[in-house]
């Protein structure tokens, strides 16, 4: 990566105009907190919150292949910001099939997580607040790689009722490059890929990524 400092990968300049470099502003070293899952087999990440081999704005990383039937709707996804989001259909706690694609018409946090990860437990309540104050918004929360009665009893205890679908085999985790947790995508609500934080968010800083979502996607 040949900025590792960048902790929100963006929409190219081509897409947004020559003034508007990046989507969203870089947040403070004290909000770059992302946990790794250790033995868990994610590709090692540093402790702020940046994911080893993100791509540059623009560029195309090739996606980890496997035979994964139904769980996939592309043979080969791709993320590329500014390109539609790779699509996917997982299962929600009810056991219903879901697919990204469902929420078009909406922008979308999708928000990858586990229950063991700290700062996954503190952003929590404000992923539900956006949630439930933003109609044009869904938080759309990736379980990575727990069993379903465990993240069944941490969302009762929560009292959090935004979707969660399950990633069984953190495949999707890799697909969408996740190093450590949370990691939280941006996504338009015609579905294209708009940025994204390795990290914790603050409900401030949710607050100030909705408006720069809803200017951005107007210009796309």
């Amino acid at each position: 990566m040949k900025n590792n400092k960048l902790i929100i990968l963006l929409v190219a300049i081509a897409l947004v105009g020559a003034g508007a470099v990046y989507v969203f502003s870089n947040m403070g070293e004290d909000n770059q907190q992302a946990q790794q899952p250790g033995e868990q087999g994610f590709e090692a990440g540093s402790q702020t919150g940046e994911p080893t081999g993100v791509p540059e704005p623009g560029d195309s990383p090739a996606a980890t292949e496997g035979g994964h039937d139904g769980y996939l709707d592309h043979e080969h996804a791709d993320i590329v910001m500014g390109e539609k989001a790779p699509d996917f259909t997982l299962l929600d706690m009810e056991g219903n099939q879901v697919k990204l694609s469902d929420f078009e018409g909406r922008m979308v946090f999708l928000n990858f997580w586990a229950t063991w990860c700290t700062y996954c437990d503190i952003e929590m309540p404000d992923l539900q607040k956006v949630n439930d104050e933003h109609e044009d918004l869904v938080v759309l929360a990736v379980n990575v790689r727990e069993d379903k009665d465990l993240v069944q009893e941490y969302l009762d205890e929560g009292g959090y009722d935004f979707p969660v679908v399950l990633d069984e085999d953190g495949h999707m985790a890799q697909i969408y490059l996740v190093s450590g947790m949370p990691t939280t995508y941006f996504i338009s609500d015609d579905g294209k890929l708009l940025g994204y934080q390795p990290g914790m968010l603050t409900l401030e800083q949710m607050e100030d990524i909705i408006v720069q979502m809803r200017d951005l996607q107007d210009q796309l």
